[in-house]
């Protein structure tokens, strides 16, 4: 009943530590109302060209649904918008123990521990107001990178994190 219960436990822990985590602030006197049009601008982007695409394909698609138009450059925009990726790596260390008996017992009780290196991708989104250059919302997904996703699973992760990241824009007042 234990093992069940533990085991269960790993699984549940393991699927939080795969979640994306999303963030976003926000200038809080800012009307974001007015705002109609972007364009992008370069931050720390990817040097893989898929994913980078990806990216901007993602953004583009959670402003057209906010009713955003993306323009050039020189065209006036509104808001200019820009990404910054970024990778950590750090050090995940899982332990398993079993036995039947107590502490007193140490004889009958057996444990393994696992580290595994772990990397961790950031993508954070930032909106600029264009005529005064000050930034009046930025967006911050982080999570787990699967370095043996198959394309498409890259596509809907870096997809359903735009979505995440959009989900609150425009910010509530309140």
């Amino acid at each position: 009943m234990r093992l069940a219960a533990l085991i269960t436990t790993l699984s549940l822990l393991s699927t939080a530590a795969a979640a994306q985590q999303v963030t976003y602030d926000y200038d809080r006197g800012t009307d974001f109302a007015r705002f109609k049009t972007y364009a992008w601008v370069d931050g720390t982007i990817l040097q893989d060209e898929f994913n980078h695409r990806r990216i901007v394909a993602a953004v583009d698609s959670q402003l057209k649904l906010k009713g955003f138009t993306r323009v050039e450059r020189g065209a006036n925009p509104d808001l200019l918008v820009a990404y910054h990726a970024s990778f950590d790596k750090d050090l995940r260390i899982t332990g398993f123990s079993s036995g039947w008996a107590g502490y007193r017992f140490a004889a009958s009780r057996s444990g393994t521990a696992r580290v595994d290196d772990v990397v961790t991708g950031t993508v954070v989104v930032d909106m600029v107001e264009a005529a005064s250059k000050t930034i009046i919302w930025r967006g911050t997904a982080r999570k787990e990178v699967d370095a043996a996703a198959s394309p498409e699973k890259r596509e809907k992760n870096i997809h359903k994190a735009a979505e995440k990241l959009y989900r609150n824009y425009p910010p509530r007042k309140g």
